[in-house]
């Protein structure tokens, strides 16, 4: 009786335990996604970015696609799926592609042939561009690492929430709105570069228990801007841990 009595009891803490968890992964993401919403004045777009080692079996060609099928079937994407392939001397790739007016995802397995210097490597990138919400964003993200992380070493991922505003912002403008954003975050600044040539900012919050290190401290919030001449318009570039593209 005593023995089921303490297993009862281990059962309600292990419970209790997870509850605490959900509701702390509730309150990061709900800080995250509505600060995140106030970025730019126009609509908002994100990209989602994936990229890992894939450290088992080596795949051969025809188990490349039948292997981003399966991760496209396990993201909800089922049709109107756009195979191609590229073989070169030093690599070849194997693409999967699904667009539509509100999202464009790119899944591609990367295999780079072994040389006399280095053995051969098989990577998998993963690319979602959407008009949507930070919460989808930060959503998709999650979802990738939990899908991929099986099959991953050296993984990295990020959620990029791309936000405008018309003409181009003076300097203090722009750090008018960093500075709004880090304090509703509760975010120190690790590194940091304010001019209009180069703008970023690298920080940390508490409101996100992830991170990555950069010269030894924690970073897992980033802010970068810039100016677009061709649109007339400054891109304000929010995300997590780490802007993972090119602006």
């Amino acid at each position: 009786m005593k023995k089921v009595w303490i297993s009862c009891l281990f059962l309600l803490w292990l419970l209790a335990g997870m509850q605490l968890v959900r509701g702390k992964q509730y309150e990061e993401d709900k800080v995250i996604t509505e600060v995140f919403a106030e970025v730019g004045e126009e609509e908002q777009s994100s990209i989602v970015e994936y990229y890992g080692v894939y450290k088992n079996d080596f795949l051969k060609l025809e188990e490349r696609e039948l292997f981003l099928y399966q991760i496209a079937e396990e993201l909800g994407i089922t049709d109107d799926l756009r195979i191609t392939r590229k073989y070169g001397d030093t690599k070849d790739e194997t693409r999967l592609v699904k667009e539509t007016s509100q999202a464009a995802t790119t899944l591609r397995f990367i295999t780079v042939k072994k040389t006399t210097e280095m053995p051969a490597k098989q990577y998998m990138i993963v690319n979602i561009e959407m008009k949507s919400t930070p919460e989808n964003a930060i959503g998709y993200r999650k979802k990738l690492d939990s899908i991929l992380s099986p099959y991953s070493a050296n993984s990295r991922s990020s959620a990029n929430i791309i936000g405008s505003y018309p003409g181009k912002l003076t300097l203090e403008e722009r750090n008018s709105i960093a500075d709004k954003m880090l304090e509703q975050l509760g975010a120190n600044i690790v590194s940091e570069n304010r001019d209009m040539r180069l703008y970023t900012i690298y920080a940390y919050t508490p409101y996100f228990s992830e991170y990555e290190l950069q010269d030894g401290q924690a970073v897992n919030i980033n802010i970068a801007m810039y100016y677009s001449e061709s649109n007339d318009e400054t891109r304000v570039y929010a995300a997590i841990p780490i802007v993972g593209l090119d602006y």
